[in-house]
Formats: structure tokens, sequence, C-alpha cells
């Protein structure tokens, strides 16, 4: 029944409701530096009236609870422009330092280094007479190598670094994950959604897990029952039930207060390199590194993954492997012209394969087509010129038992001057190396090998210049390293040939075989194909910084959204702060006249 009493008791709830605004405001104001505190609001409503036969009694105010206001779907989306940010972000930093690696100016790098390296070819086709030009040859090839080898080395140790940065990230991921699992497990003993009851501080440091975890790995978050408050703000979608936060296309890392960790470990990579997997409830490991492509996580494997099981190739590896490609296209091209130069015997370079082998198939860039053997008399006229065929099923062994073979190379019936009379051809199965030896040294016979589209000797180094099949261990050959004055320039073992020399000249000018792939051929010039790996890396890191610029516009735009609803204004919890003082006030006004009136009834009652 209403009376003085319940007078004051209106006036109570009304003062008690208006020194919680002011505690709110007070709260709002002193935290209005935190990007990921979310403005709180008093949610007020009248209480429930006295019920009269002819009126309705008001009994003050009731406070109903202590909202945020946030917008999840602004929030998603918030985080999504982050993770995006974040992967050009990390991409374009490493593939700038990359690029770095390239400096392919006037004067510098190594496409200057092949320039250099032809034209010393150029000046022993000028003075072949004259060691002191071999010497300057080999040591621009030694510079050359140097500089293929140095680029190549720097470019793994910055994969090896952005891998183990890798880890770090997934470790920091684990530990983010685990916070926000313990935070709704909080969540779910302090919230009451019938009685309206949130732990908003917790809400906010779970979104601020939430932002950050998807600026590391490219995340969705999905919360059951949103509720939106209009009343409090036409933006506000907040307070959620069931929770679940996935990775990689559907992976849950966390699920409502349980956390599945992800695991990063390199055992399975001869050079270090991580992977990452998915450990669930049956504590399986999933491989999930070709499918994490979001956040700082996604952009280093895009660009340390090495293709495992045949997945996805990161930018590093794929920059690796064309370097790689140009030194073996280069290696391959340079033996090719250099096995035609003869002398009193040819080696290959030790293989990999058996005598029994395909040699189409085998891991050496061989392929249909033929070579000539050439044999030199000792005044180095040509005496005769065998031809070998390669197609798709012929083998070491048949290559040695036809260069044995009794053929009238000659083509004149005389069964005692060809091939087999003055030289033979091995292949040893433990040895493994090619060779055709004279079986007469005193002769001074010569013989060198002219490929005619098989690549045999430039893919097995015959007679060769250069060791090695990549750009970490390709090598000026060790004799020639030993004493330069022994590089051959002729052709035919005569004074004043240098038909290798122009050869080598030619390259430079000439198509030559690239194989990124075996099954994929590019044919373009040494210095042409270097270019096209370098103007690769310089494509990347420009069209990285564009979509990176691109991407920084957008989060931009949605963190101004984010925080226009989220953020505390200071002028309007200023406004505020005068607002609730007033209500305080008049509160407290009423108060007072109710005791007086009190005091008057208590006056009178006397």
């Amino acid at each position: 029944m209403g009376g003085i009493l319940s007078s004051l008791n209106t006036s109570q709830t009304g003062l008690n409701a208006h020194q919680l605004m002011v505690d709110v405001t007070g709260n709002n104001i002193a935290n209005a530096s935190d990007e990921f505190y979310s403005r709180q609001r008093v949610i007020v409503a009248p209480e429930k009236p006295l019920y009269f036969q002819k009126y309705n009694l008001g009994r003050g105010v009731d406070i109903e609870t202590i909202q945020r206001i946030h917008d999840e779907f602004t929030f998603s989306r918030y985080r999504k422009a982050a993770s995006d940010a974040e992967f050009y972000d990390t991409e374009f930093n490493t593939l700038r330092e990359a690029s770095a690696f390239f400096p392919e100016v006037d004067g510098v790098g190594i496409y200057n280094d092949i320039e250099n390296y032809f034209n010393a070819w150029k000046d022993v086709e000028k003075n072949p007479s004259d060691p002191s030009q071999k010497q300057v040859l080999a040591q621009n090839i030694q510079t050359l190598i140097t500089n293929i080898k140095d680029t190549r080395r720097r470019l793994f140790d910055l994969q090896i670094k952005q891998s183990e940065e890798l880890r770090v990230t997934i470790e920091e991921i684990n530990s983010i994950a685990k916070q926000i699992a313990e935070i709704n497990r909080k969540l779910a003993e302090m919230e009451d959604s019938r009685e309206l009851k949130q732990a908003n501080e917790l809400r906010d440091r779970r979104d601020e897990l939430e932002f950050s975890l998807s600026k590391l790995i490219g995340s969705n978050v999905f919360k059951d029952k949103l509720k939106s408050q209009s009343k409090l703000n036409s933006d506000s979608a907040d307070f959620d039930y069931g929770y679940t936060l996935n990775i990689a296309g559907g992976f849950n890392i966390v699920d409502g207060s349980m956390h599945h960790p992800l695991v990063i470990d390199n055992e399975d990579n001869q050079d270090g390199l991580y992977s990452v997997y998915f450990q669930g409830y049956d504590f399986k490991k999933v491989d999930i590194t070709d499918k994490i492509r979001g956040g700082k996580s996604g952009a280093l494997l895009d660009l340390v993954s090495y293709g495992k099981n045949g997945g996805k190739i990161g930018k590093l590896q794929e920059y690796i492997n064309d370097l790689d490609t140009f030194a073996l296209g280069f290696i391959e091209a340079t033996n090719g012209v250099y096995a035609q130069s003869a002398t009193t015997e040819l080696k290959s370079q030790v293989l990999t394969i058996s005598s029994q082998d395909v040699l189409s198939d085998s891991a050496y860039n061989i392929k249909n087509g033929s070579f000539d053997v050439i044999i030199y008399d000792a005044k180095g006229n040509e005496m005769l010129r065998k031809s070998v065929n390669i197609d798709g099923i012929t083998t070491m062994e048949d290559v040695i038992n036809y260069l044995n073979k009794n053929t009238d190379d000659n083509n004149d019936n005389n069964p005692l001057n060809d091939f087999d009379d003055y030289f033979r051809a091995y292949y040893d199965d433990d040895a493994k190396q090619f060779a055709i030896l004279p079986k007469d040294s005193s002769m001074g016979l010569n013989v060198s090998i002219e490929d005619k589209g098989s690549n045999f000797v430039g893919a097995i180094g015959v007679n060769r210049l250069l060791d090695g099949n990549n750009a970490q261990n390709i090598e000026l050959n060790i004799m020639y390293a030993k004493d330069p004055t022994l590089i051959r320039q002729h052709k035919a073992p005569v004074s004043g040939n240098f038909d290798i020399a122009t050869m080598m000249l030619e390259l430079q000018y000439k198509d030559s075989e690239f194989f990124p792939t075996r099954s994929k051929k590019q044919e373009m010039t040494i210095p042409k194909y270097f270019q096209f790996v370098t103007g690769k890396v310089a494509n990347d890191t420009n069209d990285v910084k564009i979509l990176g610029d691109t991407k920084q516009s957008v989060l931009a735009a949605v963190k101004k959204e984010y925080l226009g609803i989220s953020q505390v204004s200071i002028d309007e919890e200023m406004v505020n702060l005068i607002k609730f003082q007033s209500g305080y006030a008049a509160n407290a006004k009423v108060i007072t006249t109710i005791d007086r009136m009190i005091d008057t009834l208590l006056t009178i009652k006397q």
C-alpha cells in the first residue's frame, strides 16, 4: 500500500540507479583509451507499480543489468579485415627482404655476373693462346657461382627463419585459444541470461583475444542465440550461449570451454621446415598445413611451405626452385657445348642410375633424341662419327653396348677403322660413371660428343666444365679450378681453333631449355631466364604491396565503424555524467522533502 514510506522507497531506487549510472560512466571514462573496452550502459525499467482501484502507483526504478554496447557482426568484419591485413603485411615484409637478394642494377648482381662470364669467353675467343684470359674466365665463373650459391643460401636461411617464426606463432595461438576456453568456462559460471546478468569485462577480454588470434591465424567464431538490444543501441548484438572457434576451414580449436591444441613439428623434413597439425578428441594428428590461409601463420605458410606430399609450394621455396632450375639449365647448356671440345678421354660425373634404368625416365633430363661421338686424329682432323639414338626404352647398358658394337661408322666396309677399334665405352654399376677411354693412348687420338637433342652429355656431365645440378652444389670442375689454363676453347684439337669459345658466346643469345618441373619446359636464353626468376620475386612483392594497401584501407574503414559503436566517447560520457548527477541530486531532493514531511507528521502526532 502506498504511503510516505513508499514514497521514500521510490526516491531511494532513483538515488541508487543514478548512483550506479555515475559509477558506470566513471568506469567508461577510466577505460576510454582501451580499444577493446566496450562502453557500458545501465539498463533500467520502472518497478512493478502498486495497483489501486482507480489508478496504478509507480514504485520507482528497477536496475535490470549493466550491458555493454557491442555489435558482434561489425566485430566479425573487424576481425576478418585485421586477419587479411596481417596476412599481406607479413608477406610483404618477407618478400621485400627476399627481393633485396636480387640487386639487379647496373654493376651489381648475378645478371651482371652472367654478362661478365660471357664477356670473358669473348676475350678467350679473341686471344685463345693467352693463358691469362682463361684465368680471368675461371675467376668470372667462380664469382658467378659464388653469388648464385650465396643467393640460394640467403633464401634458404630466410625460409628457415620464417618457419621458426611460424613455430612461435602457433605456440602463441595455442596460448590464446586456451585463454578463450577458460574465459568461456568462467562466463558459463557467472552469467545468467534470464536475469540479464553479464560479465562484460570477461567478454571484452575474450573479444581482444579473438582479435589477436585472428591476426595470427584466419579464424571463424560461431556464437548461438545472439540477442540485440535496440533499446540500448540499434547496432547492439551480444550475449551468446554456444561458442565455437575454428580454423583452416572447419577445425575447432575452441569448443565452449574445451581447447584442442595445434601441434607443430619438423621431424619429417630434412631441412627443419615445420608442418602444422590439428589434434582432436581422439588425439590423432591431422595435417592442416595447406589449409591454413589467413593471418600471420597463413602468410608464413604461404611463404615457407615446401610441397609436402605434393602439397602447396610456398613463394620462398618457389624462388629456391627457380634458382635451382636456372642453375641446372645453365650447367647443362654449358656442359652440352663444352662436351664438344675434343680430349683424350671422356668421363661423366658420378650418377645415381643403374645400367638397366631407362634414361628418359631417370632423374636426369635426358630426352628422346641422339648424340654423335666424334674421333679426331693426331692432326686434329675428324676421323669418324658414330651416332647413338635414345628413345623411350633406351638404357645406359644399351648406349654402352651400341658404342662398343662393331659397326661400319665410316661407311667404307672396313671393319678395322671404326669407333670400337680405337675407344671403348664403360659404365659400372658400382662406380656409376659413364666413360669413353682410348684403347691405345699412344695413337694421340681425341674424342668428343656432339648432342643432337637428347641432352645426354649435358644431363650427366660428360667432359664437363661445370659440376653439380642445382644452385646449391654448382661448381667449376676441380681440374679447371686448380689450373684454369686447361680450359679448352677449341672444338677440334688444332692450334687457332676457338669454336667452343664462339659457341659459348652464342649461348647468351640462343634459347636453352629449363625445366621447372619434369613435364614443363621453358625455352629462354640464359640471361632472360634469370630475369624471369628475378622478375617473379619483384612482381610478387609489388602485387602483395598493392593488395596489402587495399586491405589496410578496408581495415581502417571497418575499425572506424566498430569503434563508432563500442568505443567510449569522452564528450558523450561527460554529458551523461552531468545528466546522471542532476538525476541523483533530484532524487536526493525528493528524499529530503519526504524527510521534512515525516518530521511534520511526527510533530502533528505529538
